[in-house]
């Protein structure tokens, strides 16, 4: 749903409340939908994939990102959106796994999905559910084109792995734990250039990075209040 947050946040503030986002969406229709049952269904969907709620750590850092470089908005969306939907972060060693250039055909998805997750899904709602994956992965930056859809590498930034590591932050890893969270492997980068991207965005004030030998550090400066840092620290 990139289309539709990307217009959301267009038609909100920075600062504005949890109601304010609802406001944007059913009463003020700033997404153009239909009909208010339509408009009711996206925001709800909306709030499952991001919050809308500026009290969720996450989707507070997300609006922090998101202004400043609109080339890294997909790739925030959709890392955002895995710390959510279970399904979709499940998922990602699946399409990881697939080399650059391949072809990816829905029936693959269908097959990984019944093999993965046996009797979970009724053969009428497997291949919709390949297709939405699908459509999410290429909004994300990780397949290419309509129907003949190919694996390709996401676009991916330092304001983008600043993203991506301050999710495992919040989630307690810490020197190198941090280095191999679930976020930071979502960028589909080898080691060399994720330590390149990391040096990029402590460069640039994203956060700091600090590396000696086998010891690695990096910390958030002035990025999380204090009961988020607390929060990420009883998560460790």
């Amino acid at each position: 749903m990139l289309k539709e947050l990307t217009l959301v946040l267009a038609n909100t503030s920075p600062d504005a409340s949890a109601i304010a986002y609802y406001v944007a969406i059913i009463e003020d229709n700033s997404l153009g939908k239909r009909t208010r049952t339509t408009r009711q269904r996206t925001a709800k969907r909306l709030a499952e994939l991001y919050a809308l709620n500026p009290s969720c750590t996450i989707f507070r850092l997300l609006r922090h990102f998101w202004p400043t470089d609109p080339a890294s908005q997909p790739m925030l969306a959709f890392l955002a959106a895995t710390t959510r939907d279970p399904l979709l972060r499940d998922t990602m060693p699946f399409i990881l796994s697939i080399p650059v250039d391949r072809v990816v055909l829905p029936h693959l998805i269908v097959a990984y999905l019944h093999e993965r997750f046996p009797g979970r899904f009724q053969a009428s709602t497997t291949l919709a559910t390949a297709q939405r994956l699908a459509s999410t992965w290429g909004q994300a930056g990780y397949l290419r084109g309509k129907v003949k859809k190919q694996r390709v590498k996401p676009y991916v930034t330092p304001i983008v792995t600043a993203f991506a590591l301050v999710l495992g932050y919040l989630c307690g890893l810490r020197s190198r734990r941090l280095l191999d969270c679930l976020w930071l492997s979502c960028l589909d980068r080898s080691v060399s250039e994720v330590m390149d991207l990391i040096s990029e965005a402590s460069k640039q004030g994203w956060l700091t990075f600090k590396a000696a030998g086998a010891v690695v550090e990096i910390t958030f400066p002035g990025l999380l209040t204090p009961s988020e840092e607390q929060a990420a620290y009883e998560s460790d």
